[in-house]
């Protein structure tokens, strides 16, 4: 038995020890191991082996599934698919299994009209629930042939087609032990790209590509809820969040659906950005994100929830980051999908089990340029977004951003320029750090 390697691995530990620190703090902690990789066997098990032929227009979709019972059977290993094209509907992947994609094979999945509908609903495209070490690796791409797909979505609001069943995921993990994604290219899924659900633990996420049309509905790059997660040196552009956090299952006090998160020298393009939410309910903590690079995407930091679906979030460190043409650099908001006008003049809401609640957040040697806007923190009356500490943040826009329903906003060395208007337009929060000539306060009833 072997287990895979991962070259980001080395360093998850000593990130990670870093986001149990006070956000004071600049004392040792003991390191936190790095996620532990899968457990693989040396055996290989070629598809063309089990029926599958290279650029045929039959689907290869049976001699997969043979190919991954018999490494199953044979108590795992890996299964090659080799150079080539190959159409394949939905497959389950077994424990102990690495599906791998030697370079120059293209998986495509079986396009919309052809694809199976089972029980009412579209299975996800490759999946594995409720299973431990689970790899998907090498240097080819899958592919999902979306475009159809997209179409039908964007024409629902006419009314033109029924309701579309659930559009397939390209790579839905739930409940998984030990998962490892490295290498591959990922394009034009129907729906997201990569869905890590139900709390998977001891997550690696390397090398890979995401590349879909920014015009892509829902076309997530990684939707995560986990524990002990590394995502590193990737590249992501799509139509919808480049990474979203989150969980809406149970919290309780020493247990959060997500935790533990290291991000490090990825590249995000079109999209959403780097977000988190907006189901939140299952709590997130623990969160670096650095070294990351951001250019076209709608937000930069993005965090995200509203009333009746949010939860705790803290403990976030984001640190080294570049940004440009971002539309929001940093957006915070507890009114999701859309912020009412003046959100400030809003009613306090009874605070719950289910209110936003986002604390102890650390952005550290932050760059934007080129942005219309600098940014959003916005809590809500009751609920305000608490201890945000911005250092050598430094971030050029057409306009400033809005503070509102925030307490402990701490500017150190760091400064807002806006082309239009005040750097910051404030509203029931506590600011540090920028001048008085340099502020606004936002109107009232």
């Amino acid at each position: 038995m072997a287990s895979l390697r991962s070259t980001g691995a080395a360093a998850f530990g000593f990130c990670l020890a870093l986001l149990t620190l006070p956000l004071a703090s600049v004392t040792a902690a003991i390191p936190v191991p790095a996620p532990a990789l899968p457990v693989i066997p040396h055996r290989v098990f070629n598809i063309t082996r089990y029926g599958a032929s290279a650029d045929s227009t039959l689907p290869a979709t049976a001699a997969i599934e043979k190919a991954i019972s018999a490494c199953d059977h044979a108590g795992g290993g890996t299964v090659l698919i080799p150079r080539g094209t190959f159409l394949c509907g939905p497959i389950r992947l077994a424990n102990h299994v690495d599906l791998r994609l030697a370079k120059g094979a293209l998986l495509k999945m079986l396009p919309y009209g052809k694809y199976p509908f089972i029980h009412g609903r579209y299975p996800d495209f490759i999946r594995a629930s409720n299973m431990h070490d689970i790899a998907i690796t090498g240097h080819g791409t899958i592919n999902g042939q979306g475009a159809p797909w997209w179409a039908l979505y964007r024409r629902r609001p006419n009314g033109t087609v029924p309701k579309l069943p659930h559009r397939p995921q390209m790579l839905s993990m739930n409940n998984i032990t030990r998962l490892l994604i490295q290498g591959v290219r990922l394009q034009d899924p129907s729906n997201t790209h990569i869905s890590i659900q139900n709390a998977c633990k001891d997550v690696t996420i390397e090398h890979i590509i995401i590349h879909t049309p920014h015009n892509s509905p829902n076309t997530d790059g990684i939707d995560l809820s986990g524990h002990d997660v590394l995502i590193t040196h990737c590249r992501i552009s799509d139509g919808d969040d480049c990474i979203a956090i989150g969980g809406s299952g149970h919290r309780s006090q020493s247990h959060f659906e997500s935790q533990n998160i290291v991000i490090t020298h990825c590249a995000f393009g079109y999209g959403h950005g780097m977000s988190i939410g907006s189901f939140t309910s299952g709590g997130i903590r623990n969160l670096l994100v650095e070294n990351c690079t951001f250019n076209h995407t709608t937000a930069g930091i993005r965090l995200k929830s509203n009333l009746g679906r949010a939860g705790i979030v803290e403990n976030l460190t984001y640190e080294n980051i570049t940004m440009r043409n971002v539309r929001w650099p940093i957006f915070i908001s507890s009114y999701y999908p859309h912020a009412p006008k003046n959100s400030w003049l809003q009613s306090p809401k009874p605070i719950g089990r289910y209110t936003p609640i986002w604390r102890n957040i650390r952005i550290i040697n932050l760059t934007s340029v080129h942005s219309p806007v600098a940014g959003h923190i916005i809590g809500m009356p009751g609920a305000p977004v608490a201890n945000v500490l911005l250092r050598n943040v430094h971030i050029k826009a057409k306009t400033g951003m809005i503070i509102a329903d925030a307490r402990d906003i701490r500017f150190q060395n760091s400064g807002i320029t806006a082309t239009h208007g005040p750097a910051v337009l404030v509203h029931d929060a506590q600011i540090t750090g920028i001048s008085a000539a340099g502020m606004a306060i936002a109107a009232t009833r």
